[in-house]
This record gives C-alpha cells, sequence and structure tokens, in this order.
C-alpha cells in the first residue's frame, strides 16, 4: 500500500511557514509525499447591483499564491522531500478538503494565526473550517510570536506544550 500524501496548506503567511516546517518534518520522517496547496478567491468590489470582478486584483491574487507554493515547494525539495502542488482557486476551506481527498491524504497540515475569537467572528478563520469539514485528520500549527506565552486550553481545544 503506497503511503498516504501529506498536504500542507498554505498562503505565504508566518503561520503558513511554520506549518511548512511541520509538514516538512513529518514528511522526512515518515517517507510520505507531500503536497502543496494554495487556494486564491476571487477579489471583487461592489459597484450598484453586479459584482465586477478586478482584473489586476486576480493577478495579484494568483501571484500570491504561486509565489507561496514555489517557496514551499523549494523549501520541501532542498529538504530532500517528494513534493507536488496545486494551485486553486475558489473557497480556501473547500478549495483544500477538495485537494485532500483528491490527493489520497492522510493528513492535511494548516497554520493558523492565533486569532482571538471576536477577530475570528469577523474574518472566519481557514483552519477552523478545514477542521470541521476535512475527511482526514488535521494537524493546526499556531504562529507564535517571539516571547508570546502558550495560553491554557480552551474547551476542547489541544495546544502545544513547551
Amino acid at each position: 500500500m503506497a503511503a498516504k500524501t501529506i498536504v500542507l496548506a498554505t498562503d505565504g503567511s508566518r503561520s503558513a511557514e511554520r506549518a511548512l516546517e511541520t509538514a516538512i518534518d513529518l514528511a522526512k520522517a515518515s517517507g510520505r509525499p507531500l503536497r502543496i496547496v494554495s487556494v486564491w478567491s476571487l477579489p471583487v468590489s461592489g459597484f450598484g447591483y453586479g459584482i465586477v470582478p478586478i482584473p489586476e486584483l486576480v493577478q495579484g491574487e494568483v501571484a500570491k499564491a504561486q509565489r507561496a507554493i514555489d517557496a514551499a515547494m523549494d523549501a520541501a525539495r532542498a529538504a530532500g522531500v517528494s513534493t507536488t502542488s496545486t494551485l486553486l482557486k475558489g473557497f480556501p476551506v473547500e478549495g483544500i478538503c477538495e485537494a485532500a481527498e483528491d490527493a489520497g491524504a492522510g493528513l492535511i497540515v494548516i497554520g493558523a494565526h492565533g486569532w482571538g475569537r471576536l477577530k475570528r467572528l469577523f474574518l472566519g478563520s481557514v483552519s477552523s473550517g478545514v477542521l470541521q469539514h476535512a475527511s482526514c485528520p488535521v494537524l493546526v500549527v499556531r504562529d507564535l510570536q517571539a516571547g508570546e506565552s502558550r495560553q491554557p486550553a480552551e474547551s476542547g481545544e489541544l495546544r502545544e506544550t513547551g
């Protein structure tokens, strides 16, 4: 039986960089291949009753997602990990979960910004959405700022310990 793929979801952020390090370590230790996934969304501007896509913003979103993939691919290859990538357009939670299913993933690794409840309420949380909808285990890697202390776990949450 072939080794199940590890899927890394990345947007190029600091939390995604930490998740990349973790995914590479796991892939090396387990001998599993790594698939790097980035999902970009269509930026739109409301004008009257219509929604108008702005071509320059679309190009910027695609380029940002591609840069995130390229950087992660370079790091994984430098570490000697067998790596492929997928660039998708759509809603991040749906795209990540579908890419993981298509890859036959045994694990999704994703970063989390560590936002509080209020900020998550207004901005949403891709990592929380993936946790809820993925068909395989999900490892959420928090981006802890230098000197930031680890908070006690909220009800139902697991936290990294020193």
